[in-house]
């Protein structure tokens, strides 16, 4: 067991009891069903119940519910409070086990924040917990600009220059705070206009390179594959194998079929990797199957999609014949 998450009348949860391995956990499902809901619930959940376990000097363990009522702002319902407000007035709770290893968790968003460092901390700075949007966002900028270690961290060693090839370079964090690339043929490039894919490799490396992501991380990664060339998915997948050998925990919520499929492809026997196919059941809630292979997953919402795709190619070129 990695991570236990019980959830009752919250969005598309009800009733919703689901359990992480403590390997490589990914999941799939249609768009609405719940899977970025997923990862944010971990990255607030864990901290605040570690830090009232500490307050109240008890072991790290299950359910912690304030009670707190209020106006809802759902573009930013990952602050704790607005979270708990919301179970508040529709009668919702929540309950979470974790071990006591994950020391810190870090939350990758589909969205690039780095090349907007500087704005959404000042914005931050400026409006507190009041901000107007969707805190988890900035929480990833926070940890990539810790500075990074002047030696490779173990972890790190397998898998940085696989990175640092297809990057063609490394990340550079600036004083003031920004983010830039160095390449390998001495340009220097902000991050503002570098491509889509080497920024979310790029923020990988950063976070194994000042420990951000280490033995005692749940990583939460909303969509690695994002932008990323699909001949680079392998090395990506290899990269994230390579860093749950080390003992990184990892939920990882993905569309596209290679990212999911090279797990199966590229693991060891003794890699732990766990799929979850989240989809809506007849009440409208969220409900999920689960399996230790892509291929024998059921329903498979990314597998119908490609035979869906088959089927119509076949049919154009019966159409054209």
């Amino acid at each position: 067991m990695s991570v236990k998450l019980k959830i009752n009348s919250f969005t598309v949860f009800n009733d919703f009891d689901i359990e992480f391995c403590d390997g490589i956990n990914i999941l799939i499902g249609k768009n609405g069903v719940g899977k970025t809901h997923l990862l944010k619930l971990l990255l607030t959940l864990i901290p605040l119940t570690k830090d009232q376990a500490k307050k109240q000097n008890r072991e790290t363990e299950t359910v912690y519910i304030p009670s707190q009522t209020g106006q809802i702002q759902f573009e930013s319902i990952f602050d704790i409070d607005q979270i708990t407000a919301y179970m508040n007035l529709v009668g919702g709770k929540y309950e979470i086990v974790f071990d006591d290893d994950i020391q810190s968790v870090v939350f990758i968003p589909d969205k690039d924040m780095l090349s907007h460092a500087g704005g959404l901390l000042s914005m931050k700075k400026k409006y507190g917990s009041h901000m107007p949007f969707d805190f988890t966002l900035l929480d990833v900028i926070e940890k990539a600009q810790a500075w990074k270690l002047n030696t490779t961290p173990a972890i790190a060693l397998d898998v940085v220059p696989a990175l640092e090839k297809i990057m063609e370079g490394s990340v550079e964090v600036r004083d003031d705070g920004s983010f830039w690339m160095k390449k390998t043929n001495g340009k220097e490039i902000p991050f503002s206009m570098e491509a889509e894919g080497v920024k979310r490799l790029g923020l990988l490396w950063q976070l194994l390179m000042n420990e951000s992501i280490n033995a005692n991380t749940l990583l939460l990664w909303d969509e690695p594959e994002v932008s990323i060339n699909p001949e680079n998915i392998p090395a990506l997948v290899n990269a994230l194998l390579q860093i749950q050998r080390h003992g990184v925990k990892m939920v990882l919520a993905t569309h596209n079929y290679n990212f999911a499929r090279y797990f199966d492809i590229s693991r060891t026997k003794t890699d732990i990797v766990k799929y979850f196919s989240l989809f809506s059941m007849e009440d409208g809630y969220t409900g999920y199957s689960t399996s230790d292979s892509f291929m024998s997953l059921q329903p498979n919402s990314i597998d119908a999609a490609g035979d869906k795709l088959f089927n119509d190619v076949i049919n154009k070129s019966m159409e054209e014949i």
